[in-house]
């Protein structure tokens, strides 16, 4: 799936998880430059169901399309598009 390739795509390590520098990276490629750390971190937080530090796929499938569809939402209104 694309979620599976967006994964692999994050996971710059090749390490089979994300952590929040690589998560934080990855949004700021994604053009969501208005995340500021602490909001990050929320997102991290989130996603990281077993609190265990890093992303695992699973997590991450969870997670991701909410993260994006709002972010994405976001990213459209400051370009002056709407997508929902």
């Amino acid at each position: 799936t694309v979620l599976q390739q967006l994964f692999k795509y994050v996971d710059a390590d090749n390490s089979g998880f994300i952590d929040k520098e690589e998560l934080s990276v990855a949004l700021s490629l994604l053009g969501f430059r208005w995340l500021k750390e602490k909001q990050v971190n929320g997102i991290f937080d989130r996603a990281d169901k077993n609190g265990d530090g890093i992303i695992s796929m699973e997590e991450f499938m969870d997670e991701a399309p909410r993260t994006l569809k709002t972010n994405l939402v976001k990213l459209a209104k400051n370009n002056g598009g709407d997508m929902g």
